[in-house]
């Protein structure tokens, strides 16, 4: 129920570069947890990828602190209203407010590395070669990726742009 309603809410508020990104990035955290070794709990770190960049478009982006953190306090408030724990909800807060910041997240709790790494081989194609082609393939037919460069890029630009001094 948690996995449907979180879906529901992005899909239904962000836009399609936001929702599709999102989901490769859980995808790609599930894929590369393997590799690392390390058993993220699926709901928690769908919740954490489905949330993680919110804080890029209205109605989640504000204008006082990064859009991380943004984004950490949507999925704060959506998993408290859901009934969930505060350890629960700062493992995820703790995820999306770390996503850019290399290194760190690998050595916490594994749906904060897990969010992190599928960022970083969606974003950057970091340890894309650790995906087999068929889950790749699969991932990205899911979830097409047609111009993402550009859009990202133009996203981070919309999403800073009423915060300079926040990136």
């Amino acid at each position: 129920a948690l996995v449907k309603e979180a879906t529901e809410q992005v899909r239904d508020t962000t836009n399609e570069l936001i929702f599709h990104h999102s989901r490769r990035v859980f995808l790609f955290g599930t894929l590369q947890s393997r590799r690392l070794g390390i058993s993220p709990d699926a709901e928690m770190l769908y919740v954490a990828a489905l949330f993680h960049d919110t804080g890029l478009v209205l109605p989640y982006r504000g204008t006082e602190q990064r859009f991380e953190l943004d984004s950490a306090d949507t999925a704060r408030k959506f998993l408290i209203e859901h009934g969930y724990s505060a350890a629960e909800t700062d493992v995820v807060w703790t995820a999306i407010a770390l996503h850019t910041t290399p290194e760190v997240p690998y050595k916490m709790n594994p749906v904060i590395a897990a969010t992190t790494a599928g960022v970083e081989t969606d974003v950057l194609g970091i340890r894309l070669d650790a995906i087999e082609p068929d889950a790749l393939r699969s991932v990205t037919t899911a979830h097409p990726r047609p111009n993402f460069k550009s859009e990202i890029l133009q996203a981070f630009t919309n999403g800073f742009a009423e915060r300079p001094a926040t990136t």
